[in-house]
């Protein structure tokens, strides 16, 4: 599953890669990426984690007693629930898109406005499809079937590209709104066949069922945690069209970047381990649930402390490798490099926040995180608001860092205060052995970058480049895993056999 999601973050990249030669770092992408906010919104909102994170422990309860039927009668309902209010939602979204888009992006002039409201109109298609596809998604984890699932997402990405490179010469920047909508209805398709025979649709919708009633009971607080993230969104591709253009399209290469480390280990993570700890709380094992919420934070610190460290030395080279290609000119990539390092600060603490939220989900509990996310947001705003005319999309990226650290430890906290089972000595001491190692890989990947800049020069094209990032991160990785051997970390076992599982489920 791993390689899956992988592949997916591979074909992400490649998406805006394509995007960015095809389009540049200009206003006609800025609207592009501030368009999608609105759709993304309806789906984050609806669906999104809201649904695994209700669904999940609902559906498991359920199965674990035995009661399939009326596991099938609660999916049925969710869906047509979800059916009903979405389209609902995205037609008044439509009818009202020019009073909201100037909200959005107040610094765009009125061509560039109109050109977004259009965009926005065509993918509301978009987040109806992905909330099908998310319950499905919630229906085949909980019964341990991770393919179809982790699959989904390359379709997605593929019908995007697929569609920017064919229809972009007739439609221009409206071929990426078209490939929206053609990957959310890939997103679903390709998860269809893995239901068949294993799942029972009617139209039922049984607002009075007990099972149904608590999974929205559940969702709605996780609703509200994912709304209130998605302000920090809003508010960010506010003030990032007020600053310079292609500014919106810095901040989201920087972000996207920021993503495939979250996207490889953290969220795969989270999704696996979701239905454990869910099982485990079902059967009451409780110190069962304390051992994989720790080994699952340590795994997270030791790899994501590692990545931090070389990705902040190696930022420049990784987004010029990355997407320094076409109309993506030198000052795009200086301004997306700038941005991510203040990103890449918070890599250990966001993917630390999908296992510690699923913890709380685990335990029927989606109140406490939503607290805490919302809590982190207005830190997160205040800090992006009082920045930004100082540091610019940096200040934008410095907020979400500092946020997600306060959400960590608050996280990690209440959780502690809450289970015994949580051995939080364990994690403090993990990640003071992990840091040293991580500053100590990042100081000789820093020192090899320096060395072959002796030979290769300081601009020394994209072969150099990729031999320059790649001998610095293997010196980095060679440094890291001998201290790891060193101080004994468990986690360097652990994390080789999740490389050979993954590969070999590949």
């Amino acid at each position: 599953m791993a390689v899956a999601y992988l592949g997916s973050r591979v074909l992400g990249w490649l998406r805006l890669v394509v995007i960015g030669n095809l389009f540049g770092a200009e206003s006609d992408l800025d609207a592009y990426f501030t368009a999608f906010r609105i759709p993304d919104l309806i789906y984050q909102l609806a669906a999104a984690g809201a649904v695994s994170s209700a669904l999940i422990p609902v559906l498991a309860g359920l199965l674990h007693k035995g009661q399939q039927e009326h596991a099938f009668r609660v999916v049925s309902t969710v869906i047509n629930a979800m059916l009903i209010a979405l389209v609902g939602v995205s037609i008044a979204m439509a009818v009202f898109a020019p009073q909201i888009v100037p909200i959005l992006a107040p610094g765009f002039d009125v061509v560039t406005a109109e050109l977004t409201v259009r965009l926005t109109r065509i993918m509301l298609l978009s987040p109806i499809l992905l909330a099908m596809g998310a319950v499905i998604s919630a229906l085949l984890n909980v019964e341990g079937r991770f393919g179809a699932a982790a699959m989904a997402p390359l379709l997605y990405n593929l019908a995007i590209i697929g569609c920017a490179l064919v229809l972009s010469p007739w439609l221009g920047i409206d071929a990426l709104a078209v490939g929206v909508v053609l990957g959310s209805l890939l997103h679903v398709a390709v998860q269809l066949p893995a239901l068949r025979g294993r799942f029972s649709y009617d139209l039922a919708l049984d607002l009075r069922d007990p099972a149904a009633r608590q999974t929205f009971l559940l969702m709605g607080p996780r609703a509200i945690g994912l709304g209130a993230s998605q302000i920090t969104f809003i508010v960010n591709t506010a003030l990032a069209t007020g600053l310079a253009a292609g500014s919106v399209v810095a901040y989201n290469v920087a972000f996207t970047i920021l993503q495939i480390p979250i996207g490889v280990i953290g969220f795969p993570l989270g999704v696996v381990l979701l239905p454990a700890m869910s099982k485990a709380l079902a059967a009451g094992s409780v110190a069962e649930f304390g051992r994989v919420v720790v080994q699952a934070l340590r795994l997270i610190l030791f790899v994501m402390l590692f990545v931090t460290a070389v990705g902040l030395v190696l930022r420049r080279q990784t987004v010029s490798l990355l997407f320094d290609y076409g109309n993506f000119d030198a000052a795009a990539l200086a301004l997306t490099s700038d941005t991510l390092a203040f990103f890449l600060l918070g890599t250990a603490a966001h993917s630390m926040n999908v296992i510690l939220a699923r913890a709380f989900y685990s335990g029927h509990d989606t109140r406490t995180p939503v607290m805490v996310a919302v809590a982190s947001v207005a830190v997160n705003v205040a800090i992006s608001v009082a920045t930004v005319g100082a540091l610019g999309l940096s200040g934008l990226a410095l907020g979400i860092a500092v946020g997600g650290w306060l959400e960590a430890v608050v996280l990690a906290f209440l959780l502690w205060r809450r289970s015994a089972a949580i051995d939080m000595a364990s994690l403090v001491a993990a990640m003071g052995i992990f840091a040293v190692g991580a500053v100590l890989a990042g100081g000789v990947a820093f020192g090899t970058v320096r060395l072959t800049e002796v030979s290769l020069g300081t601009d020394p094209g994209k072969l150099g480049l990729l031999l320059q990032v790649g001998l610095a991160t293997f010196s980095a990785a060679a440094t890291y895993l001998l201290y790891s051997r060193l101080v004994r970390a468990p986690e360097l076992p652990r994390a080789l056999g999740l490389i050979r599982s993954a590969v070999g489920r590949g």
